[in-house]
């Protein structure tokens, strides 16, 4: 019977001080992606938040998660000359 080394998932190191969810404001400073891009990205349900009062906080997950899915594939380069 072979056995298979079990892929981990990548751990993100957190520092217990940092906020875990963060405001559309942070999370416009950490992403790069502007305010206004995230809160349309939130109403078009394209990004994962949670609802506390008339806050919308977003965990870097939810961020990971998008990029994963709207990002474009990198074309190949042939070295030749």
């Amino acid at each position: 019977m072979a056995r298979y080394a079990k892929q981990k998932t990548p751990q993100v190191v957190r520092n217990p001080f940092e906020p875990m969810l963060k405001t559309v404001e942070q999370m416009a400073v950490v992403s790069g992606i502007g305010e206004n891009r995230l809160r349309q990205l939130m109403d078009n349900g394209e990004l994962e938040f949670i609802q506390n009062g008339n806050r919308r906080l977003i965990s870097e997950q939810a961020i990971w998660d998008y990029y994963n899915r709207a990002k474009t594939p990198a074309r190949s380069v042939s070295g030749g000359c």
